[in-house]
Parts: structure tokens; C-alpha cells; sequence
């Protein structure tokens, strides 16, 4: 609409001028290579736009052949651009019914177009999962022409350094990265991946704990991560009492802290000190009601896990519908050869919640019980 506002006053102010030329007396004499033009003021007037719409044409139509002639498919004007729209379409279509070749067919047609790189984005991440890594560089480099795909450009190549353990290089790349994109969860989670990489435990603490609102559930992990790398690292060099003597040392924030109670008592049984962690087990659980605990104490594996067993049918008896807690009791109980008790559990826990885990010991506990045919039985429906 502006252009042809544009283009109306511009024709509207020609015809004024050449109105006014008409009235004005006066002639234009021309010096030409063997003759001589004279013209009046509104013919030489004409004479020009003339010259000047010519010029124009003329670099138009250079412009389009040597388009033609480097391949390029610009040349189809208003035609080419719809196409390269539809194939940019196309190629998303293809790409989420995951129909990679196709995509990349169509996508390869969009380089041409103006779609501010995003397109080049799109022909990356397919590359990458065709599994060809050097072409998806080559084509997020394309996109870093395009300010607007910067940022995420830069995020696709540092991932691509993460697959290829280039930590280094992808921190780099990443540290380049500037806007709002930084404050994004796949930002934060990008760079700590790296850290990961670099082994750097204690960068990763301290930048989990800065976006510990972004990660949301996903901050319970990296923090069990780099508290397990710390601890291990203590446990591996100077063995389990120092490994004690450093908790205890610990302040009361960082022992109440879930993802430290469970890697501390996941190295205790690590070490063979299930009765140790039996205790310390039984009193964070009994102060934080949490299913992330159930797991430590199936691990529990000393002769006589009395008082998880006392702990885990008090519970029980609180909460009778929970098939979690059957599964607890019935891999306590086998642990300590109790098999008539671990039956009865499991079967239960089976009755509650159907879990492919649960049947693999109830395969295990009836063999233990020289039940074969009904363990058979389950493991061929496990197979199935």
C-alpha cells in the first residue's frame, strides 16, 4: 500500500512538471558526435526520464542474466519465491513426521530465499540427524549471517562440539552467545552439559544453583551429579570413614539437602556399609516422605535389615495402596533370603501396579522357592 502511494505521488509530480514545462518557452540544444538536436524544455524532460527508465532496464536485465548463468532461481521472480515459500513449508512438514530425506530435499531448495536463517537453521539440525555433522556446521555458519539466528546458531555448533567431546571449543562458542536466549532453560542446561564435559563440579554447583528455578525438577539431578563427583572423589582416595567424617562435617543446610543424603548413602552401600546406611537411611526418610528413597533401600543388603523392614510396614500401613512399598519389602526381604515374605510382597505390590521390574523378581523369588514352571512362566511373559 505505501508503494503505490509512493509510486502515485511520484507519477502525479511527473505529469505536474511536465505541465509546468509546457508553458515555459525556451529550448535545450544538444551537441551530439555529427549533429545537433535542439528540443524544448518539456521534450528534453522526456528525453531524460527516457534515459533514466533505459538505465534502469538495462542493469535489471543484467542483474537477471547473470543470475541465470550462477544457477541461481531468482530469476522466476513472484513464481520462484512462492515455490521456495511452499518448499520451506514442506520441508517443516516432512521434518515432523520424520521424513528426514525428504525434508533435507526440500529444505536444500530454500538457500536462495530470504528467510532470515532460519531455513539454514532447519538444514542443520536435519543434517545432524542424518548423522552428517560437517554439513550441519556448514550450514550454521550460514545462519550466523542472520542476527536473529545468531545466538541459537552458536548453541547448535557448541552441541555439536559436545557430541564430538570438543568441551573446550563448545565453551568457547558458547561464552559468544549474547540476549534474553542466555536466561533460557536449554542455555543453562547446554552449559552445564559442558561443565559436565570439563569435569568442572564446582562451576556446576555454583551456576545450578543461579538457575535453580529454570531447571526446575532437572536441578535435583545435576545436583546429585556433582554432589556424587565430589564425594566419590573422597570415598575413592581416602575410603569410607573419610567419607563419614566429611558429611558430618557438612552443615545442617547442605545434610537436610535430598540430593546429598541420597549420593552420601548411595556411596555408603557402595563401600559394603548397608547397615550404616540402613540408619541414616531410616532418618532422613522418616523426616522427608520421598520416593526418591525407595531405591536405596532395595539396595540394603546385610543379613538382617530389621529396622528398614519395620520402617517400610509402618508405612505401609499408612499408605496400604502404594505398590511402591510392597516393591521395597519384597526386595528387602529377598535381600535377606526371606523368600516367603518377599512372595507375599511382590505379589501384592503386582496386584496394586503392573511393573516389569516387580515381575523380574517375582521370576527370581519363585525360582528361589524351586517353583520353575510358574517362573518360567513369568519370564516367558516378560520376553513377550
Amino acid at each position: 500500500m505505501i508503494r503505490l502511494i509512493i509510486m502515485l505521488g511520484c507519477f502525479l509530480g511527473i505529469l505536474f512538471l511536465c505541465y509546468l514545462l509546457v508553458g515555459m518557452e525556451g529550448r535545450v540544444i544538444m551537441t551530439l558526435p555529427g549533429t545537433i538536436v535542439q528540443t524544448s524544455l518539456l521534450g528534453s524532460f522526456l528525453i531524460f526520464l527516457a534515459s533514466f527508465f533505459t538505465l534502469l532496464f538495462i542493469i535489471w536485465l543484467i542483474k537477471k542474466v547473470l543470475s541465470i548463468t550462477s544457477g541461481s532461481r531468482n530469476w522466476l521472480g513472484a513464481l520462484s519465491k512462492k515455490q521456495r515459500t511452499q518448499d520451506f513449508y514442506q520441508s517443516i512438514n516432512a521434518m515432523l513426521m520424520n521424513e528426514h530425506e525428504q525434508a533435507r530435499k526440500l529444505i536444500d531448495k530454500t538457500t536462495d530465499g530470504d528467510f532470515q536463517g532460519t531455513n539454514f537453521l532447519i538444514a542443520a539440525e536435519l543434517a545432524r540427524r542424518s548423522g552428517d555433522s560437517e554439513q550441519a556446521q556448514a550450514y550454521l555458519i550460514q545462519a550466523m549471517d542472520y542476527p536473529i539466528c545468531e545466538p541459537l546458531a552458536l548453541m547448535k555448533q557448541a552441541g555439536l562440539c559436545i557430541h564430538n567431546k570438543q568441551y573446550d571449543e563448545a565453551m568457547n562458542l558458547l561464552s559468544a552467545v549474547e540476549g534474553n536466549i542466555r536466561k533460557t532453560r536449554t542455555f543453562v542446561v547446554l552449559k552445564l552439559r559442558i561443565l559436565e564435559g570439563l569435569n568442572d563440579w564446582e562451576q556446576i554447583q555454583s551456576y545450578a544453583k543461579e538457575n535453580k528455578k529454570l531447571l526446575e525438577d532437572d536441578y535435583f539431578v545435576w545436583a546429585q551429579q556433582w554432589t556424587v563427583g565430589e564425594f566419590s572423589a573422597i570415598a575413592s582416595k581416602h575410603g569410607a570413614n573419610a567419607l563419614k567424617l566429611h558429611w558430618q562435617e557438612l552443615s545442617r543446610a547442605q545434610r537436610k539437602d535430598q540430593a546429598n543424603q541420597i549420593a552420601y548413602l548411595q556411596l555408603l552401600i557402595d563401600q559394603g556399609l548397608s547397615a550404616e546406611a540402613e540408619k541414616e537411611l531410616i532418618e532422613v526418610a522418616s523426616k522427608q516422605h520421598s520416593e526418591k528413597y525407595w531405591g536405596l533401600f532395595k539396595q540394603l543388603n546385610h543379613p538382617n535389615p530389621a529396622l528398614a523392614i519395620k520402617f517400610i510396614e509402618q508405612e505401609i500401613k499408612k499408605s496400604p495402596q502404594n505398590a511402591a512399598l510392597y516393591s521395597v519389602l519384597a526386595h528387602l526381604a529377598y535381600n535377606m533370603h526371606d523368600f516367603e515374605l518377599a512372595n507375599k510382597a511382590i505379589v501384592k505390590a503386582l496386584e496394586l501396579k503392573d511393573n516389569v521390574t516387580d515381575k523380574a523378581l517375582l521370576a527370581a523369588i519363585l525360582e528361589k522357592r524351586h517353583e520353575f514352571e510358574q517362573a518360567n512362566v513369568v519370564y516367558r511373559g516378560l520376553l513377550q
